[in-house]
């Protein structure tokens, strides 16, 4: 992603509101799942490396 791109994410687009508790409690439960789910898949990737 560009420099340019991650500032357009930062910032709110013009004429949107600012997203809602509820918006932003789901936006962390995704995040939340999927640094689980990298975690699991990184464990399994070295416990094959080393069944090897």
């Amino acid at each position: 992603m560009s420099e340019n791109e991650d500032q357009e994410l930062a910032s709110p687009a013009v004429g949107h509101e600012n997203p809602t508790t509820h918006q932003m409690r789901i936006v962390g439960q995704r995040r939340t799942e999927a640094e689980a789910k990298l975690e699991r898949q990184q464990r399994e990737a070295r416990e094959k490396l080393h069944e090897e």
